[in-house]
């Protein structure tokens, strides 16, 4: 064993030095280049799959987990701030199911219902009040950290004790404190979502107490009191909500416009006004059913007939006498008819919700240069087709033929072509310099197999082509004689001339790639081909 490594050595060696010391740097460079890539390509195919083994953890579960990792010998990797543990795929669930059966991560660990399981027998009401409502925090806190962009939740719960003498009785109330991830900002639904999951989840209280606020100190929900600041956050949303409403009409014109004309030779600004109070009319209107039976009917008739003397007499006496001389005949009818129809009530009720657009203004400005074939007017049938305009609440649009300047668009186009240039002159300088590292690679392998395996050349001739003191021939050379056998004896050839002239031939072919590089590469490039022919 040890001498066939000497004889590699040797071999090694020998091979060696048949190069220049410039050959041996780039052999060894190229050699080291080899190795170093092999390694890191070793290195990225055994890098492992990661997959999250637990997300959203507090700093204690986060830490036992870890040491727990450490100790079972499993590569981790943490991510989002610590809160997050990543492990190879292959081990994810065999992780999960032995750091459970060790009580990780501990569900107690932010509180939840699991305090409840503390109580004892001994302890008072008060402590179950405060021990349940800590529980609810606990748990609406891990439900608000489960939504997308929420880090971490503090729920904070204010309800008073109730007083079964008392005839009023107050409101609960809630503050949340969301811890957002970088770069994420809730929007009005998901600050929604989060009051009325609270709201819901705590009997009796209502989504407007809520009050959510991130972790900058940023109110993002505050209960309806009527102050000064929340009407300015109102008028916010409110200017929030028309910017969106306008820029939303505004890029479905602009895109109309662009298919038209093309992009950069239009111009269209909206400006709306939007009517955010709330109404709630309540009317009611009477009816008369026709071709409906009554509901009742009720009919009163009264007749008299009367005949002989008068009855009268004398004021203050308590017996009527009868008057003398007054006689004749006396009758009396009345006839009386209630009807009660039935009536119909009609009760209608509008509520108008808050956004009603109020007056919609449109203004586009479209280049005389693209626009000069294009009629005004169709132009502008068409933004009011697309914005839904409406002449009797007084919107109105206005289309103008104006110059643009397009100087700024220029210099932007040609910066962007001289970047775009720059960036493919870089690539073909990178491509050019690898394809002259492996060509130069190719050039030293060429030159050390043709040193390593010399060719044998077979030379033929008569007597007469042979010079009087013979002829010297370098090893490995065969010589084919015809014409005749009365050749004149050849001398043995010289080994120190051989030497000389061998290193003579490495010292001009080693000067001849220095200087002239690029004609050794297409002279080799030549001689492949004409192998490959």
């Amino acid at each position: 064993m040890n001498a066939r490594m000497t004889q590699t050595a040797a071999r090694a060696r020998g091979f060696m030095s048949g190069f220049t010391s410039g050959q041996r740097s780039v052999v060894i460079v190229g050699g080291l280049a080899l190795v170093l890539g092999a390694f890191a390509l070793t290195r990225w195919v055994a890098q492992p799959t990661w997959a999250p083994l637990y997300g959203n953890l507090s700093g204690n579960d986060a830490n036992a987990i870890v040491d727990q990792l450490r100790s079972d010998g499993v590569q981790y990797k943490l991510t989002d701030g610590g809160a997050t543990i990543l492990v190879p795929q292959s081990q994810v669930y065999d992780e999960r199911v032995a750091l459970s059966g060790k009580g990780l991560p501990a569900s107690d660990s932010g509180g939840g219902w699991s305090l409840l399981d503390k109580q004892g027998i001994t302890a008072t009401d008060f402590q179950q009040n405060v021990a349940y409502q800590r529980a609810l925090e606990g748990e609406l806190g891990k439900t608000l950290g489960a939504i997308t962009g929420v880090r971490t939740a503090v729920v904070h719960l204010a309800i008073p004790k109730k007083d079964v003498f008392a005839t009023d009785q107050d409101a609960p109330t809630a503050s949340v404190l969301v811890g957002l991830q970088p770069g994420v900002t809730l929007d009005r639904g998901q600050i929604r979502a989060i009051t009325h999951l609270v709201a819901g989840s705590v009997p009796e209280l209502d989504p407007a107490k809520v009050t959510v606020t991130d972790a900058t100190g940023r109110l993002l929900s505050a209960p309806d009191s009527g102050n000064a600041a929340d009407a300015a956050a109102a008028a916010g949303d409110a200017d929030a909500q028309t910017a969106q409403y306008e820029d939303r009409l505004g890029t479905a014109v602009q895109r109309m416009l662009d298919q038209v004309l093309g992009a950069g030779k239009s111009v269209v600004r909206i400006n709306a006004q939007l009517d955010y109070s709330s109404r709630d009319t309540t009317s009611e209107r009477f009816v008369q059913e026709t071709g409906v039976d009554p509901l009742s009917e009720a009919t009163v008739s009264e007749t008299y007939v009367g005949a002989g003397d008068s009855a009268g007499g004398t004021l203050g006496q308590i017996a009527p006498t009868p008057v003398t001389g007054a006689t004749g005949n006396g009758s009396y009818a009345r006839q009386q008819r209630t009807v009660e129809n039935p009536v119909g009530k009609i009760v209608d009720r509008t509520q108008a919700a808050p956004g009603t657009v109020e007056r919609l203004t449109v203004a586009v400005a479209l280049d005389s240069k693209a626009a000069g074939a294009i009629d005004a007017s169709q132009v502008e049938a068409l933004v009011s087709n697309a914005v839904g305009l409406n002449t009797t609440r007084g919107d109105t649009v206005q289309i103008s033929t104006l110059p643009f300047d397009t100087t700024a668009a220029a210099a932007a186009t040609k910066d962007i072509a001289a970047a775009q240039k720059a960036a493919k002159t870089a690539q073909y300088i990178q491509l050019g310099k690898k394809a002259g590292l492996g060509l130069l690679v190719v050039i030293i392998l060429f030159l050390a197999m043709r040193r390593a395996k010399p060719k044998e050349t077979v030379i033929s001739a008569t007597a007469s082509d042979l010079p009087a003191e013979g002829l010297v021939l370098p090893s490995g050379t065969q010589l084919a004689l015809g014409g005749g056998s009365d050749l004149p004896q050849l001398p043995a050839e010289d080994p120190v001339e051989v030497e000389r002239s061998k290193e003579r031939m490495r010292t001009e072919v080693a000067e001849l790639v220095d200087n002239q590089p690029e004609d050794v590469a297409a002279m080799l490039q030549g001689w492949l081909a004409e192998r490959r022919a």
